[in-house]
Formats: C-alpha cells, sequence, structure tokens
C-alpha cells in the first residue's frame, strides 16, 4: 500500500531535478560548438573520429533529454543518434547520408531552444 506522503510531490520533485537539469544543460555547451563547427565546414568524408564525437554527443543527449523533460531535444538527438550510427565503429571515412546535415542542424536548432 502507498501512502500519499510516500509519492514524491510535482513540487519537490521539480527541485530534486532543477540542479540535474542545470548540469544537463550546461554540458550542453561543448556539444553544441562540435556541431556548429562540423555544419560550418563539414567535407564530404569527415574524419571517423569526428563522426564517432557527433554520434556519442548525440547518444548522451538522447539518453537523458526525455527523462528531463526536454523532449523536442530527445527527439532531435535519436534522429541524429541513428544517422551516426554507421560511424561507431568505421575506421575509414564514409559519405555523409543525405538527411544527416539537416538532422545535425536541428540538433543544433533544439540545443540553442533548451538553453535559450
Amino acid at each position: 500500500m502507498t501512502f500519499h506522503a510516500d509519492v514524491p510531490q510535482h513540487a519537490d520533485l521539480v527541485a530534486r531535478l532543477a540542479p540535474i537539469r542545470a548540469h544537463f544543460l550546461a554540458s550542453l555547451a561543448p556539444r553544441r560548438e562540435r556541431l556548429a563547427t562540423f555544419l560550418a565546414a563539414h567535407d564530404a568524408l569527415p574524419p571517423p573520429a569526428l563522426m564517432r564525437q557527433l554520434q556519442e554527443d548525440a547518444h548522451k543527449i538522447r539518453g537523458v533529454a526525455l527523462t528531463l523533460g526536454f523532449d523536442a531535444l530527445g527527439r532531435a538527438a535519436g534522429v541524429a543518434d541513428d544517422l551516426l550510427d554507421p560511424w561507431q565503429k568505421a575506421a575509414d571515412p564514409l559519405e555523409l547520408p543525405e538527411p544527416l546535415p539537416a538532422a545535425l542542424a536541428a540538433l543544433l536548432a533544439e540545443i540553442d531552444a533548451a538553453t535559450a
């Protein structure tokens, strides 16, 4: 049996999540910078290490954003993560799939919206 006093109230939950949300938002700055740099000057065959870093960034954002209530950011990160997946184990440069730059631009826009 659950008693009302045992269930965290919404305001209490929001207060508990506030520092976690703040830390998450702060962690977006270097990820945003990598995305912006890539989008400003990406090559047709970017280095696999860079693409793995972008995939790792998208994957981490995807994993946390939805839990913390950043739904649009989490969905955008999910799309980018899926498109970046081929680079997870790539040793050689790969061609960029056509939808990838737009997906990364959408992720960048959602990072900007979340941190505004």
